[in-house]
């Protein structure tokens, strides 16, 4: 005779390590019935179910989610227990969990987990205390939980997914309206194996689950493809103070994470994504790859003096600059022109790839024979021509992958961006620490790292646009008339994007001319981590232009792009603000003391929010010169002093000189944002006026 109306299923598949001690626990407090599920097991799972008085069925190796719902299914019970073969459960416990259950009225209760390692070597210790420190910990999920059987049979798991299918689950049941919770006073012992393998399996479910989430519900995209890097950084920082020796445990979590996040991405996409998703995702492909742009950075730091990290800098923002010359406008026509190709854009995007690469390596040519006659500076660096050679790589490559950033755009697919972005990161780190490795310690391993990272970008790029079946169209080459078709519109849009970015590229140069190599390295240090989160601003306007130039356009949408902005920048600014400093100092004295810099900066990426939907919907609008005036405005009061504010006041000065400039701006900017969403028409506004929204049809 049970004394508890709870049917408990238990899925397994090859878990006769830990089954035994498993049912024994839950046997012992008297359930109405056991169910364990068997996903065609190669070893005794079936047996011990048997011996310990459990039901056992076959859910025929269809997965996890296929065998809770089929343990449902067969369940007689009005509760169902939900126990995965690696928990433990402590005497009384399910009676404790069920009473909170009923008394609380909810549809689904899960217990405390206790996570412990089952064995004595690091990777165990590190998956526990990875979970007992996170705050995953009081998210519901499914490995140890009461739901009510006619919910769960209505909700249901989604079979298409075969890990990360609480996450999904437990979005569809919030939106539903119904009670969820996690247990604070009943806790079960939650066991991990003791080996990478099984730590390496649960990072790759947890990466392809959340891409699995993204495509269901892309709404959720920004959040789900920052949630591994949100985690690393907190991980890293909970390490750094309390267990620094599972700080190697954050590498493989986020490799790993976004390695099976980026292989189910890569799949063939069945829709766009949504305006707010295109603007979540291309805010993190910029931000994400950070963290491996920061060890890029700290690696090189840690191995070259300061004059070299500076040289090294200064050499980097030399190719960006060229690349933003180079680009022509050619960006932002692409994200009006191509929505309207009748090929998907496949000419146009040669065209665009052909031109941008050939105008940023005639640029860095340029750029190259002026520096080196001045000689000081960056000018220092092309005494090496391997350098030289590596530097016009980079710009060429570096030009190709930022173009392909725009066609994803373009294509409502910035996913996409998100993926190359992070490879490139990758390749970049991984570079520098094989050329490390071999003896190579030099300026040439940095540039050369920063090459290879492009070209892993287009390579990549490449291949997304075959498997969309859109790959670029070459057979024409670089001619005249599609060149004009998009320089005629992207020739005007550029004196506003050189305005914007351009005084970005060359704080550095001034910096390295004025205050010398080594406050060059702090500086680009710093700079990097803001320019990290200036990324989020300036997607949601890019985004912005894109959705009021398509047939996507309808009221709210500025306000909305505004809005989303500035959640996310300050999001990512206060994190910045809290993790900057530790970072900074974990590089060492030089860059310590350069967190001062930081309190100044971020505050002026937030008022950016403002200034960079403005220029979003100036260019939707054709208001191409207003803009680039308030743009240049911004940029002159930045450059001009800039060299003599660096000789009198150092980098403090530099990044006050940067903040007055952004509140300049964005007053102005703020001004028009209310001036123009008020009587501008909906067609190029984006907004309906009130007026408008009310006359008779």
């Amino acid at each position: 005779m049970s004394d508890l109306k709870v049917s408990v299923v238990v899925p397994a598949r090859n878990a006769a390590a830990w089954l035994r001690e498993c049912l024994e626990s839950i046997r012992s407090q008297h359930p109405h019935e056991m169910i364990v599920v068997d996903g065609c097991s190669t070893d005794d799972t079936a047996a011990i179910a048997r011996e310990c008085g459990a039901t056992v069925i076959s859910d025929e190796g269809r997965g996890l989610p296929a065998a809770r719902m089929l343990g449902a299914r067969t369940a007689t019970g009005e509760v169902v227990a939900l126990i995965d073969a690696d928990v433990v459960l402590p005497p009384d416990s399910l009676r404790r969990l069920l009473d909170e259950f009923e008394s609380g009225g909810y549809d689904g209760l899960q217990f405390g987990l206790a996570s412990e390692a089952d064995g004595p070597g690091y990777w165990g210790a590190a998956l526990a205390w990875h979970h007992n420190h996170s705050r995953v910990r009081s998210w519901f999920g499914v490995s140890a939980t009461l739901m009510r059987r006619d919910v769960l049979l209505s909700v249901g798991f989604d079979d298409e997914f075969r890990s990360g299918e609480d996450v999904e689950l437990r979005i569809r049941l919030e939106q539903a309206g119904y009670r969820l919770g996690v247990s604070d006073s009943v806790v079960v012992r939650h066991r991990f194996d003791d080996t990478f393998d099984y730590a390496r399996d649960q990072w790759l479910q947890d990466g392809a689950g959340m891409a699995r989430t993204v495509r269901k519900h892309p709404g959720r995209a920004g959040w789900m493809a920052m949630l591994p890097l949100l985690a690393t950084v907190r991980g890293v920082g909970l390490s750094l103070f309390k267990a620094p020796r599972f700080l190697p445990y954050w590498m493989g979590f986020l490799l790993y994470n976004y390695r099976a996040m980026f292989g189910e991405i890569l799949r063939p996409a069945h829709k766009p994504i949504s305006v707010g998703g295109n603007a979540a995702w291309l805010a993190a492909a910029r931000i994400a790859p950070m963290v491996t742009g920061f060890l890029f950075w700290a690696l090189a730091a840690l191995v070259l003096p300061p004059e070299q990290i500076g040289l090294g800098s200064a050499v980097v923002s030399a190719a960006l600059l060229t690349v933003q010359l180079g680009m022509l406008g050619v960006g932002p026509a692409t994200l009006t022109l191509l929505p309207t190709e009748a090929d998907g854009g496949r000419r146009l995007v040669a065209t665009s790839l052909l031109t941008v690469a050939t105008s940023s390596l005639f640029g860095a040519g340029l750029l190259v024979v002026v520096t080196r006659w001045l000689g000081s500076g960056v000018g220092e660096a092309w005494n090496d021509p391997v350098v030289t050679v590596l530097f016009l790589a980079t710009a060429l490559l570096a030009a190709s992958a930022y173009q392909l950033d725009h066609v994803g755009v373009a294509q409502q697919r910035a996913d996409r961006t998100l993926v190359r972005s992070l490879v490139q990161s990758l390749v970049q780190l991984a570079f520098l620490a094989a050329g490390f490795a071999v003896g190579i310690r030099d300026l040439s391993v940095v540039v050369g790292a920063v090459a290879a990272g492009a070209l892993a970008s287009v390579l990549v790029g490449f291949r997304q646009l075959a498997r969309a079946k859109v790959s670029p169209d070459w057979r024409h080459g670089l001619r005249a008339g599609p060149a004009l078709k998009l320089l005629k519109p992207g020739l005007p849009n550029h004196a506003l994007m050189l305005a914007d970015r351009a005084p970005g590229y060359v704080l550095p140069l001034i910096v390295a001319s004025t205050l010398g190599p080594s406050s060059t390295a702090a500086w680009y240090i710093v700079w990097m981590m803001a320019s990290a989160v200036f990324f989020v601003p300036q997607s949601a306007g890019f985004t912005l232009q894109t959705a009021l130039a398509g047939t996507r356009a309808r009221p709210g949408l500025v306000a909305s792009a505004l809005r989303a902005s500035l959640v996310l920048t300050l999001v990512a600014g206060l994190i910045l603000v809290v993790a900057g400093p530790l970072l900074l100092s974990f590089l060492g004295p030089q860059y310590a003391s350069a967190w001062v810099l930081l309190p100044v900066l971020v505050p002026a990426l937030l008022l950016s929010c403002v200034t960079q939907v403005y220029y979003g919907l100036c260019r939707a609008q054709g208001r191409l010169f207003e803009a680039t005036v308030v743009a240049t405005l911004a940029a002159v009061l930045v450059v001009a002093p800039a060299a003599a504010v660096a000789v009198n006041y150092g980098l403090t000065g530099v990044s006050v000189l940067w903040a007055v400039a952004q509140a300049t701006a964005s007053v102005i900017a703020a001004r028009r944002l209310v001036t123009l969403t008020r009587v501008k028409p909906a067609a190029t506004a984006g907004e309906i006026p009130s007026a408008a929204r009310h006359q008779p049809t």
